[in-house]
Order: C-alpha cells, then structure tokens, then sequence
C-alpha cells in the first residue's frame, strides 16, 4: 500500500502515462541540446519551444483530468501548465531572438515549475523530499541562467540539456513507478 501512496506530485494513477511522456519529451530535448551544441538559436529555440509546450500542454491535461487533486494544488498545476505553454509559444514564433530572451525564457520556466514543485512538496502527504528536491533544482537552474546573462549559447545548450534529461529521467521513472503501483 505504500508503494500505491508514492505518486511522484501526487498524480491520480490514472494517468501515470502522462509522467512517462513529460519525462521523454524533456529527455529527447536534453539529449538533443547536449548532441547539437553548436546548433544556432533558431534552432535550440525550436527544441526548447516544441518542448515547453508538449510539457504544458501535458500537464494541462492531467490536471484537468485530477478530480482527486486538492483545489490549490490543481490551480498552482494549470497555471504552471499554462505558463510553460506560453513560453513554449514565445520560443516558437521568435526562435531566433537573443540568446538573452531564450536564457529568460528557460530561466523562467525552471522557476516557475520549481516554484510548482516545492507547493507540491508543502501541500503533498507523499513524496515530498523528492518533489523539493526537483523543485529545488528548478529554481536553482533557472537562478544560474539569469544570474551569468553573458553565457555562451554553447554553455547554455548543456546546462539547459543536463537539467532537462536528469527533470525528465525523474518523471519518466515517476510515472512507471505510479503504473506498477497501480
């Protein structure tokens, strides 16, 4: 029964498909940053953008989708979904603006889903150590984009690549975890 109770960001078992498919599109997103460091800005704009919004997209759905979710933590869900949605639109429409707005923009969603993670960790029974810690590294990575304004689109690709496999290899294994306990 305590396996059942261990839903990474307490996500109705249900959909624990949902998890799986976040965490390989932030993977499949990672891994092409880290592989195509020399691509332009158009193009990692792209991949940053396309991933934002399968990411928000999804997590709109799931929590549309949780009727078990308390009525805060669904909220603080659906605007964290939303604002990664359109962060994933700024990315798509404008790939190739500055390296310093696609740094702002990536910056600002890792905060705000971080911010979304640690309510999670505050509001959640279960899972709450792993949910601050994923929180944590949210707001951390996008504390470090910000905070070095003059980082290379090289450096900014793997940092970006790094944080984005470990977030999505997390939720991947969060959401197979959910699956064999349900």
């Amino acid at each position: 029964m305590a396996a059942k109770g261990a839903a990474v960001q307490a996500v109705n078992p249900a959909h624990w498909w949902a998890l799986i498919l976040i965490g390989l599109f932030q993977v499949i997103a990672g891994i092409l940053a880290l592989v195509y460091t020399n691509v332009t800005l158009l193009a990692l704009g792209l991949v940053f953008g396309i991933n934002l919004l399968l990411a928000g997209t999804m997590l709109v759905v799931i929590s549309s989708a949780d009727n078990d979710a308390p009525g805060g933590i669904t909220t603080v869900r659906l605007i964290v979904g939303f604002l990664t949605i359109l962060g994933g639109l700024i990315c798509i429409v404008r790939p190739g603006a500055s390296v310093l707005v696609l740094l702002l923009v990536v910056a600002f969603w890792f905060v705000i889903s971080g911010i979304g993670w640690l309510t999670e960790a505050m509001h959640a029974k279960n899972n709450r150590v792993i949910n601050t810690i994923l929180g944590l590294v949210g707001i951390a990575a996008g504390v470090i984009l910000v905070g070095n304004p003059d980082i290379g689109l090289n450096t900014l690709a793997n940092l970006a690549g790094i944080l984005l496999i470990v977030r999505g290899s997390v939720e991947f294994a969060g959401g197979w975890v959910i699956r064999a306990a349900s």
